[in-house]
């Protein structure tokens, strides 16, 4: 049983090419350090906007189509 999770844990590794290092490291990709924080600065953000949902998703603008 320790084998198949071993087995399973290490085919998650990979190589990651130099040139798509840097990309991996930019902070969009980072996890928050503390989501409980993260989401009260959204909250405020959409307080402060008047806007809800506006972080990055696709849509948006000011909806006279």
């Amino acid at each position: 049983m320790r084998a198949l999770v071993l087995v399973l844990l290490a085919s998650g590794c990979v190589r990651v090419p130099a040139h798509e290092r840097a990309r991996l490291a930019a902070p969009a990709m980072q996890a928050p350090v503390w989501p409980g924080l993260s989401s009260a600065i959204d909250h405020v953000f959409v307080v402060r906007e008047g806007t809800a949902g506006a972080t990055a998703a696709g849509g948006g603008g000011c909806g006279c189509n």
